[in-house]
């Protein structure tokens, strides 16, 4: 029977982060026996290469522990479901901040779902402040608000894909010929369209 692995996780988002503190402190307080670090944006929790290693490296009854939730991810969603997915390998993970409890266990999982519902809700209040904020700039200055403007670039960009439009290439075959996404086509089409 092969001996169960203890990893540890780390991540800083930028290059001029020092990684070097999160190591030594799981370390300092866990027998990690192989560490996985990584300078790298926890936006997109699939995008990383360290990540994706250890979620290759670990088996049934290791341990992954971390210092805290945020060094997994950004995103809720992402997070939980990178929690069933190790609970289905039957692989913990321990999180320092959180006391060190498993958050693949029943009691993990109540204090993910409440750290989810709490990230949820301050995301909805903070959308709903935006708006009244919107909305109240609309009220007071109708005419200098207009909201996110592109740039004379983009708007060149587009104009240029028109014109290839015109000429009989898809929106996708225009939007890649001058260097834009096809949704800002799409935006600037609808735009042009309401104006006209």
């Amino acid at each position: 029977m092969l001996a169960k692995v203890n990893y540890g996780y780390c991540r800083v988002s930028t290059s001029d982060q020092n990684i070097q503190q999160q190591v030594e402190l799981l370390k300092s307080k866990y027998q990690i026996d192989k560490v996985f670090a990584e300078k790298q944006s926890g936006k997109e929790l699939y995008n990383r290469r360290q990540l994706t290693l250890l979620l290759d490296a670990v088996e049934s009854g290791d341990t992954i522990f971390v210092q805290s939730l945020d060094r997994l991810g950004r995103n809720t969603t992402d997070v939980l479901e990178l929690v069933e997915l190790l609970k289905h390998k039957q692989v913990e993970l321990h999180i320092l901040e959180l006391g060190g409890v498993d958050i693949t266990s029943a009691e993990g999982k109540l204090i993910i779902s409440v750290l989810a519902s709490v990230a949820t809700m301050q995301r909805e209040q903070m959308l709903e402040k935006q708006a009244v904020g919107i909305a109240r700039a609309k009220a007071e200055t109708p005419e200098k608000y207009q909201g996110k403007r592109q740039s004379p670039k983009t708007i060149k960009a587009c104009q240029d894909a028109l014109a290839l439009l015109n000429k009989g290439l898809t929106k996708e075959q225009a939007s890649k010929a001058v260097g834009i996404g096809v949704a800002t086509l799409y935006r600037f089409l609808k735009s042009n369209q309401s104006n006209n």
